[in-house]
């Protein structure tokens, strides 16, 4: 009879480890983030899992290049991830398709979301009727990264200099390449784009912005990369590439190598730096014909429809998007949080940008930055703009003719 009731016991025992093993959940969580972002990343995960024993989050990063692709064969092989980075050029891709699980209703029902913090700003691209499907974490503008070292070497005005100045202009960051050049052969003055092709709205739009152009019109009808502003943005480039102060198309010369004077980007690739070898600061960017105009990059967190666990999947969202991880991150992602990003938490939270630059190339830039609004076919417009790049910068190219191809070929996809 003992051993009748002692083999019952075991019996149940392991029936209820098996149950709890069962019960554990697993998390795949998708990002483009590198370096120290991503290292922080993980750790979070590490600390959710801790305090959420059952839900286990396995960070996996994709090189933003493919991100998108590799996200879209996976959600049509039935693999999708549950929870992950969606950026803002592809936020309207995945709301159409119905790829995204809508977060309001668990919002209203759990008052520390506390969304009135928002930008209102930085959740207008994440709305749908009612919906809410991604809760922005970044909320960016494009600014300007220059090194020093290779300044000093030219002997010409920093960026710095020339704001304070009131002379940071297009004209200056050009002649300012060349000078550079001149002055370190084995070097690149400066560029607005990015080695990713496939990624080149960035810098150079807001050279377009400042100039008066853009990618569409306002209701997203028509192409108008052929618009005067936009030319003009990119002919500067076409010519630094020709004169040899920007790096071509394809060569892969990096702000972090030390090879490359000036480079657009965000405060996210601060964490690239961390382990270079000269000095460097951060400028907003320069001022064009209509005025000192830049982008406003923003990303979101973002639960899968396709996920088997949405519920573990928004409760992993909700404890990235509270203030005190908010905080954290904001040393790489200015944060959408208004409390956080107007305060001297935030100004001090990078160990690698001064405060003074980051309330410079950030807060002061971040009210009049520009979002990028695209169509539901981005990635069909894009694709347009990526195959005709060799032609638009080649040395003879008149950039006028290409960009009207380009708007030729953008426009029926906007029909």
């Amino acid at each position: 009879m003992k051993h009748a009731r002692r083999n019952l016991m075991l019996l149940t025992l392991l029936s209820l480890s098996t149950a709890s093993a069962q019960e554990k959940v697993t998390l795949r969580f998708t990002t483009w983030a590198g370096g120290d972002g991503l290292k922080l990343l993980q750790t979070l995960a590490t600390e959710f899992t801790k305090k959420n024993p059952s839900i286990n989050v396995e960070v996996e990063s994709i090189p933003f290049a493919s991100y998108d692709q590799k996200l879209t064969v996976q959600m049509a092989g039935g693999t999708s991830p549950d929870v992950g980075w969606v950026a803002e050029r592809s936020a309207p891709a995945y709301m159409s398709s119905k790829s995204l699980v809508d977060l309001n209703p668990y919002i209203k029902s759990n008052s520390s979301m506390r969304i009135s913090d928002y930008a209102p700003a930085s959740m207008t691209l994440w709305k749908k009727g009612e919906g809410i499907y991604g809760l922005p974490f970044s909320f960016s503008p494009i600014f300007m990264y220059y090194n020093k070292d290779l300044f000093q070497k030219a002997g010409i005005p920093t960026p710095s200099e020339l704001l304070a100045q009131k002379k940071w202009n297009y004209a200056a960051f050009e002649a300012s390449a060349a000078a550079i050049k001149k002055a370190a052969p084995n070097a690149y003055g400066g560029t607005l784009l990015r080695l990713d092709p496939t990624n080149w709205a960035a810098g150079i739009l807001a050279a377009m912005y400042s100039s008066g152009g853009d990618i569409f019109n306002k209701d997203l009808s028509s192409c108008t990369m052929n618009s005067a502003g936009t030319v003009q943005a990119f002919e500067m480039m076409q010519r630094m590439i020709k004169e040899g102060s920007a790096p071509k198309l394809g060569e892969q010369v990096t702000f972090a190598s030390g090879n490359l004077g000036m480079y657009a980007d965000q405060v996210s690739y601060s964490g690239q730096l961390s382990n270079v070898k000269f000095k460097w600061d951060i400028v907003p960017m320069p001022s064009g014909p209509k005025g000192q105009k830049t982008l406003l990059g923003q990303a979101g967190y973002a639960v899968f429809s396709g996920s088997k666990h949405q519920k573990e999947a928004i409760q992993f969202v909700a404890f990235l998007s509270s203030p005190a991880v908010m905080k954290r991150t904001a040393q790489f992602f200015p944060p959408p949080r208004r409390s956080i990003l107007n305060s001297d938490a935030y100004l001090n939270s990078n160990p690698l940008i001064p405060a003074a630059s980051l309330r410079q190339a950030v807060l002061k830039q971040v009210s009049g930055a520009k979002a990028l609004i695209v169509p539901a076919n981005w990635a069909q417009v894009n694709d347009v703009v990526v195959r005709n790049m060799d032609r638009i910068f080649r040395p003879s190219a008149n950039v006028k003719d290409e960009l009207n191809q380009v708007c030729n070929d953008i426009n029926p996809l906007l029909r």
